[in-house]
Parts: C-alpha cells; sequence; structure tokens
C-alpha cells in the first residue's frame, strides 16, 4: 500500500509504503500525526469512503425480477484504479471533519492511494442475506467459490415488509464491497498520542454525548418538543479527530463488554505476547462489569483505580485490551509515539514486543521521537544475520533466538524538508518525507537522532574540556 499526498498539513509533498513495520520519525509540528490520522480515517472508514455503488439498472431490476446477477470483477476489480481515485479525493474532500479541523485547512490536498486487491476473494464461497426482525431471511447474497458472479435474491412473500430502497442498497453495497475487498483492508486498531487523557478523563469526554441523550430524553417526556437546531449540530460536531474519539469510546464503552469476546486470536496463538507485554505493564489490568478499570501491580492483589496509578500504566491500558480481546494476524495496529511515559527500559521492551507483533503477523505503523525504541530495533535487525558470533551475544544480553526483525520486513521515513520548484520558477524549501535506508547488517540509518546527540555530545565537550 503506497499513500501519496500533497498539502497535507505542514507536509507540502511526498509518500509512504506501507511494509509489515513502517516508521514515521521527524521533529515536533512537522506532519506526523497528519499522515497518521489521514491513513486512520482511511482504513477505518474504507467502505463509507469507496465510490462504488449498485447500479439504478440493477435496484430496478432486483424490485422487478427479485434477482440479479453482479459480476464482481467486472464491476469492482476492472474499475478499481478510478475507484480508487475517486475515494481518495473524497477522503481529501471530507479530512476536516476526520480530523476535527477547520475545512480551509485541507485546501488543496491531494491524496492518492496504490493498493492492489487480493485476489483470494475469488477462491472464497460466501452465504449472507438480511434478516427479518423476527429471523426471516428477506435477501438471500450468495457467491460460490472460484466464482466471479455475487447472486442476489428477494426472498419475500406477500405481508413481508422491504427496507426502503435506498438502504437495501446500501446493504447489499456493503455486503460485495466485503467480499471482495475483506483481505485487501486490513482491520485497523489507533492508540492516539492523546490515550492516556482519555484513560483517565473518558467520562467527561463523553460530555458532549451525554448532553446529546438529556436533549433527546426531555424531547420524549415533552419537556421541550422544539429543538435548537445549531445547538444540535454543535453536538453532532466533532471535537476531536477519528482517532482520538474512538480511543475514547474503546475505553468508556468497549472494555467493559470485551470479556464477552473473549481471548484474541493473536493471543491464543502466541501467548507469549500477553507475558511479554506484562513484564512492560508490570502487573495485569482488570475491567468490572459496571465499566470501571483497576490495574493490579504484579505479585499483589492491590487495586488500583486509573488516578492513583503510573502514567505508563494509563498509557499502555488501551493497547492491553487491545492484544487481549481484539488482536489478531493480518489486523494493522498504527500508534502514535509508542513511548510516551515510559522508562527507557520499557521503551527497549517495547520495541522488542513490537518485533514480536510483526513477527505474528500483525502489520504495525508508528510514529517515534524516540532513540531508544530505534535503536533496540536496530539490535533487532541485526541480529536477524546469520553471523556465528551472534549466539554468543543472545546468551549474554538474554535476546532468544526468535528475537529477531528481518530488514526487508521494516519501513522507516522522517519529516525533513526539500526545494520545491513553486510556479514553475522559482524554487521553495517545504515539507516532504524522505525515506531512511535500513540494512541488515547495520539496522536504520538514524540522521535526525544522531545529529541532536551529536550534538549534545560536542556541547559537553565543550564544557568540560574548554573545546570551543
Amino acid at each position: 500500500m503506497k499513500f501519496e499526498f500533497e498539502r497535507l498539513g505542514p507536509l507540502y509533498k511526498g509518500d509512504v509504503e506501507l511494509a509489515d513495520l513502517t516508521i514515521v520519525c521527524g521533529e515536533n509540528n512537522t506532519g506526523k500525526t497528519y499522515i497518521t490520522n489521514s491513513l486512520y480515517a482511511l482504513l477505518f472508514s474504507w467502505q463509507q469512503l469507496l465510490t462504488w455503488d449498485l447500479s439504478e439498472k440493477n435496484l430496478f431490476e432486483l424490485q422487478n425480477e427479485g434477482f440479479i446477477n453482479i459480476n464482481l470483477q467486472k464491476e469492482i476489480v476492472d474499475n478499481w484504479g478510478g475507484i480508487l481515485q475517486n475515494t481518495m479525493a473524497k477522503l481529501a474532500e471530507n479530512l476536516h471533519d476526520f480530523l476535527a479541523t477547520p475545512p480551509e485547512r485541507f485546501k488543496g490536498t491531494k491524496l492518492r492511494l496504490t493498493m492492489p486487491i487480493n485476489n483470494d476473494w475469488i477462491n472464497k464461497a460466501f452465504d449472507g442475506g438480511l434478516n427479518s426482525s423476527q429471523g426471516k431471511l428477506l435477501v438471500s447474497i450468495k457467491k460460490q467459490a472460484q466464482s466471479n458472479n455475487a447472486e442476489i435474491a428477494l426472498v419475500v412473500d406477500s405481508g413481508d415488509e422491504l427496507p426502503p430502497i435506498h438502504s437495501l442498497a446500501r446493504f447489499i453495497r456493503e455486503q460485495l464491497l466485503e467480499i471482495v475487498l475483506e483481505e485487501t483492508f486490513p482491520d485497523v486498531f489507533i492508540a492516539s498520542a492523546e490515550r492516556t487523557g482519555a484513560a483517565i478523563f473518558r467520562s467527561e469526554l463523553n460530555l458532549s454525548r451525554n448532553k446529546l441523550v438529556n436533549m433527546l430524553t426531555e424531547m420524549e417526556n415533552g419537556k421541550n418538543s422544539v429543538v435548537n437546531v445549531l445547538s444540535f449540530l454543535k453536538l453532532m460536531k466533532r471535537a476531536y479527530a477519528l482517532s482520538v474519539e474512538h480511543n475514547v469510546e474503546f475505553i468508556s464503552n468497549a472494555i467493559a463488554n470485551l470479556e464477552q469476546l473473549g481471548m484474541g486470536e493473536a493471543v491464543k496463538k502466541y501467548p507469549e505476547l500477553l507475558i511479554s507485554f506484562q513484564k512492560i505493564v508490570g502487573g495485569t489490568y482488570k475491567a468490572s462489569k459496571e465499566g470501571a478499570i483497576h490495574f493490579i501491580p504484579k505479585g499483589t492483589t492491590l487495586k488500583m483505580g486509573l488516578g492513583e496509578a503510573s502514567s505508563s500504566v494509563r498509557s499502555l491500558m488501551v493497547l492491553w485490551f487491545w492484544l487481549n480481546h481484539k488482536a489478531k494476524p493480518g489486523d494493522l495496529l498504527m500508534i502514535d509515539e509508542p513511548e510516551l511515559n515510559l522508562h527507557p527500559a520499557n521503551q527497549r521492551r517495547l520495541a522488542q514486543f513490537l518485533a514480536a507483533l510483526v513477527n505474528a503477523g500483525i502489520k504495525i505503523f508508528l510514529t517515534t521521537h524516540s532513540d531508544y525504541i530505534i535503536r533496540e530495533l536496530n539490535t533487532l535487525i541485526m541480529l536477524s544475520s546469520d553471523k556465528p558470533h551472534l549466539s554468543a551475544v543472545r546468551e549474554k544480553y538474554g535476546y532468544a533466538e526468535n528475537d529477531v526483525l528481518a530488514a526487508e520486513r521494516v519501513a522507516v521515513y522522517s519529516t525533513t524538508t526539500a526545494l520545491f520548484e513553486m510556479d514553475g520558477k522559482k524554487k521553495k524549501r517545504l515539507g516532504t518525507l524522505e525515506k531512511w535506508d535500513v540494512i541488515q547488517h547495520r539496522g536504520i540509518e538514524i540522521k535526525s537522532f544522531d545529529e541532536a546527540i551529536i550534538e549534545m555530545n560536542h556541547v559537553q565537550d565543550a564544557i568540560l574540556y574548554g573545546v570551543a
């Protein structure tokens, strides 16, 4: 997947191609979060954004004949380039809403996505449909294995009531897109940089929603039969970026019900992931049926509220529940600044955990300022080579044989500036992305971090030894 952009916040132009582990570094306020939130909005909302619908001819035929046959290869796959182009234009047009910014912030923004369709959809059969509230099948949607065609039939008797045609069309559209693109778009989860505040202030952050519920309740009870439209729209307007909003919703609502989901597929298959994460956080979390969340430090039975636990406990909480109940191979985990509130030793452990997730089949996209995380990933990349002395290194420093990360699975970018020609005349230095080299025997070329560290060393040498 290659994401290209023009005029995206402070970034004038650039592109990022996602690998199994994709890292974006750079100084503050240089565009890392813009890239992260734009990608998250696309990957979370792709079904709503994709510009493909059933034709009016298909809907007319379904209404009158009760049956249609859709060639998915011809309708979707063969038109994929144009569909993606229109979809990215739609994303750019609505980006201000996804990122909760003024509309003029993205005036002139252009986005492009290169993403081939995974052809495994052809081999899979599908048997689904739409049921009534009583459980009776109303619409049947079937696709045979090794077939390009989806067969859609109305299964109605006299007295059965179908949904309005626009609702029916939307349902069928979503089902057909899911058939073709389920293996192309990964399930995505994000841990935003605001996750620490969301953990402790989740009740306050739901204030707008609570006000909306109160307004609707008053209307239902007849206390206020007239709605102030401006007040209603203000409440409905997104106050935070989609990524932050979803973190709040996950912490506020989903966590209390996650026990019903049981253990996540990744932890079932790779139980060592949970053990590794427990070492980082220093204990376990527990959610009550009422939604209260407690932290239990390792070796104790003490239940600590999030307000009295450390900031690192709050920062890691959302990842703990995702790992335990949601994570599965094939997912994409996005983390904005994973090093938040972590001691350098724990930043190294977190880097090892992230590499283990990659080796378990989970793709990762992260932004970071942490030299410790990058350098530990370097260690794991260099340990993937076949040099004979590495077994002794592993034994001395406590690395297992599978604590490795192949260089070809890692892509690293840094925000920087470059000269761009403007209006065919003058050149101007503007924000862009630079791809760093990742080499098996050396790791990642850490340009921006090394520059800061080298300068600090020069300053300290000058102080200690009088070197100007």
